[in-house]
This record gives structure tokens, C-alpha cells and sequence, in this order.
């Protein structure tokens, strides 16, 4: 019998998926292997070659900064669903959040945000709340990678601030979106105007910090991966490291905007390109970027596995529940 809102399990529980849903789960991760291994292998002369040219302890040790920006990123989005009133656990906000992130392979801006309302509702989520986290989460993550990318970028030239400017002028526009104040009162008008039934959900301060933090942390690390490659290949620069951080961010942005493209593909690696130029060449430049792409998609896979082998665990170790959920509201 499918799992329904009005019956699910309690917060945080372990799920029980029946047979058709999971065959489903199981399908939809075939296709986000087929469409990954397109790109690998439509690429893989470049990756060849690019790989070639970079240090393997850099490559080890840039894989080790995508994973630490990957649970930055759940961290926020968990903060973000918990300010709402559902607090997952973390192996369960874990498997929510990694496994739909590689929805975003598939061509379309629209998996992750069904897959996380879907799995988020074995955990006695309501549907509507996921799909309002997930959609706030990446808005949080959006207005921080454009400060970031203002800030480091204008550190990190003489006359970077003069050509990204208008960066600033976004993240203070972002930055004001996000008041708790606002951003309630902007989302209920936007809730208005599409005419969904419900009651609005509120946002406070505290929540939206703690998104915001983590996101922080989800950006240096980024930036640290592009960081340390660029450093084995041979840049030298005591602002390497903002520009590879404002660079990541604002490419990251780039291929954010343009929706077409599965997880920004192209777009973000001709932005990270031009950001780098300062430093690098561009055949060097065009190496990293290309190598970058392989550990996030590596670092989004192998943190899906290992969070669904972490929940496994630790639904074994916990007591199943039998009661109907019970969400706190969000303080």
C-alpha cells in the first residue's frame, strides 16, 4: 500500500518503501547512471588528458573538499527543513538529500526537488514542506555563492572590484530577500499568486543563519578543491585561493541560471575557464574544470551510497515506531 501523508511513518523512521515505489527508485537511479556516464564518456578524451596534467595527490585531496562541500550543502538543507518544524535525523536527512541530488543529472531543474518531496514523505514529511525546503535551500545557496563570489573575486585582483561590481549589488539585493521579515512576506505573496491552498510556512531568522553558515562552509571547500589543482599545476599567487573560490561560486551560479543544462554542464566549466585566466592558461584551466566536474559527480555518488548504507545502520540500531507522525512546528 503507497505510503501517504496522512498515514506515514513518524519523523525520522526508518522508511518501508513497497514493491512498486522502490522498483520505481530503483529505474530513476538507472537513468541518472545513464545520463552520468554520458557525460563521462562524451568528455573522456579531455578528462583523459586532463588528469594527465594534474597531481594525484591534488586530484585525492580536491575529491576530500567536494565531499566536505557536499555535506555542507545536506547540513544547510537539513537546518532549512528543521526550521520548519521537521527535524530529520542526520543519517536520514543524509539519505534524503544525497540521493535526490542526483536527480540532478538528469536533464530538467525539476528531480531534485520531486525526489527530496518524495523521500523526505517516507519520514513523515509532508510532501509541500520538502518541496518549499528544497526550493528555499537552494535560494539560501544561491544568494551566499553570489556574495562569495563577490567578495573573493574582488579580493582577489587590483582591479577585480571594478569589473564585478554588480555582483555586489546582487548579493546586497539577496541578502535583503533573506530577512526573515521579507522572505515570509515575499513567499506569501508568491504563494497567493499561484493560488496554493495551505497554510503558509514561516521561516525565522535562526534557521536561515544556520542555512546560510553552512553554505559558507559548502563554498570554501568548493573552492578549496579548485584550489589545490590549480596549485598542482604550477599557480602561484597569494590570492590563488580567493580567486579559485570566487571563480567556483560564480560559475556554479552560471550554470545554475541556465536551466536546460543537467547539473550546469558546459556552462559552468566555460565560466570557471574565464574566471581562472588570470592564473591559468587556458588549456590548464580547461583541465581542472573538466576534473572538477568528475568529483563532484563522484563526490555526489559516493556520498549517496555512503549515506544510504549509514541509514541502513542505523535504523537497525533504532526502534521502529508505529505512531503517526507528529511534526513540531517551527519555533
Amino acid at each position: 500500500m503507497p505510503v501517504s501523508e496522512q498515514h506515514s511513518p513518524p519523523a525520522g523512521s526508518p522508511p518501508r518503501p513497497p514493491r512498486v515505489p522502490r522498483l520505481l527508485r530503483w529505474g530513476a537511479l538507472a537513468v541518472v547512471a545513464f545520463f552520468a556516464a554520458g557525460f563521462v564518456v562524451s568528455r573522456w578524451d579531455g578528462i583523459t588528458s586532463s588528469t594527465a596534467r594534474l597531481d594525484v595527490g591534488a586530484v585525492l585531496g580536491a575529491l576530500g573538499f567536494v565531499a566536505l562541500g557536499l555535506v555542507g550543502a545536506m547540513l544547510s538543507w537539513r537546518a532549512v527543513l528543521g526550521g520548519l518544524g521537521s527535524r530529520l535525523p542526520l543519517p536520514a536527512a543524509a539519505r534524503v538529500y544525497f540521493l535526490s541530488q542526483l536527480g540532478k543529472y538528469v536533464p530538467g531543474s525539476v528531480w531534485p526537488l520531486l525526489a527530496q518531496a518524495e523521500l523526505s514523505n517516507e519520514y513523515g514529511v509532508p510532501r509541500a514542506r520538502a518541496g518549499f525546503a528544497a526550493v528555499t535551500q537552494m535560494l539560501i545557496g544561491l544568494v551566499v555563492g553570489i556574495a562569495v563570489a563577490a567578495v573573493s573575486l574582488a579580493a582577489s585582483a587590483p582591479g577585480a572590484l571594478a569589473a564585478y561590481w554588480w555582483l555586489g549589488l546582487v548579493a546586497v539585493a539577496g541578502a535583503v530577500m533573506l530577512v526573515p521579515a521579507v522572505f515570509n512576506r515575499l513567499t506569501g505573496l508568491a504563494l497567493r499568486i499561484l493560488r496554493r491552498p495551505g497554510e503558509q510556512e514561516l521561516l525565522s531568522g535562526r534557521a536561515i543563519g544556520a542555512a546560510a553558515a553552512w553554505c559558507v562552509l559548502m563554498w570554501l571547500a568548493f573552492g578549496a578543491q579548485i584550489w589545490l589543482m590549480a596549485l598542482g599545476l604550477g599557480a602561484s599567487s597569494t590570492t590563488l585561493f580567493a580567486l579559485a573560490t570566487g571563480g567556483y561560486a560564480l560559475a556554479w551560479v552560471v550554470g545554475f541560471v541556465i536551466v536546460v543544462l543537467p547539473a550546469g554542464a558546459g556552462a559552468r566549466e566555460a565560466a570557471l575557464v574565464l574566471a581562472l585566466a588570470p592564473t591559468l592558461d587556458r588549456d590548464n584551466a580547461l583541465a581542472l574544470a573538466l576534473v572538477s566536474r568528475v568529483l563532484m559527480l563522484l563526490g555526489d555518488a559516493g556520498a549517496a551510497a555512503v549515506a544510504v548504507l549509514a541509514e541502513r545502520v542505523h535504523t537497525r540500531r533504532a526502534p521502529r515506531a508505529t505512531t503517526p507522525p507528529r511534526l513540531s512546528s517551527p519555533e
